[in-house]
């Protein structure tokens, strides 16, 4: 079971990539808008979910599970920043759309990531 103090981390971190969802979904989102807010995500990422603390927890297994969900967290975050600065930069309707989708996919990603953590911290 994950700790209290990680798991409502991991909610709003959870939170926070839903709510990027809806404003990278739209139909024409600001590529300026959403770069500021995905910085936002990955500052928190990088400040509260990689920093949090497994001194004195007795469950290595656990640990090694979660620390292995963000090694993946923290991959997918790069490549969608990269999604994000190329929508950005996309001139075309239909090179904005395909960030769009990638985008989307990577949020999926870590949104179902987070959901199966959380679930780590009921079992």
């Amino acid at each position: 079971m994950l700790p209290e103090a990680h798991r409502q981390i991991y909610q709003e971190f959870l939170r926070s990539l839903e709510q990027f969802q809806v404003k990278a979904t739209q139909a024409k989102p600001d590529p300026a808008a959403l770069i500021v807010a995905f910085q936002e995500i990955q500052q928190f990422f990088q400040r509260q979910v990689l920093t949090l603390s497994w001194e004195n927890y007795p469950d290595t297994t656990v640990e090694q599970r979660v620390q292995s969900y963000q090694i993946e967290m923290n991959k997918q975050l790069k490549l969608m920043g990269t999604d994000v600065m190329f929508l950005q930069a996309a001139r075309q309707s239909s090179t904005a759309q395909q960030r769009q989708v990638q985008i989307s996919d990577r949020l999926n990603l870590l949104i179902g990531y987070c959901n199966v953590l959380l679930q780590v911290g009921e079992e």
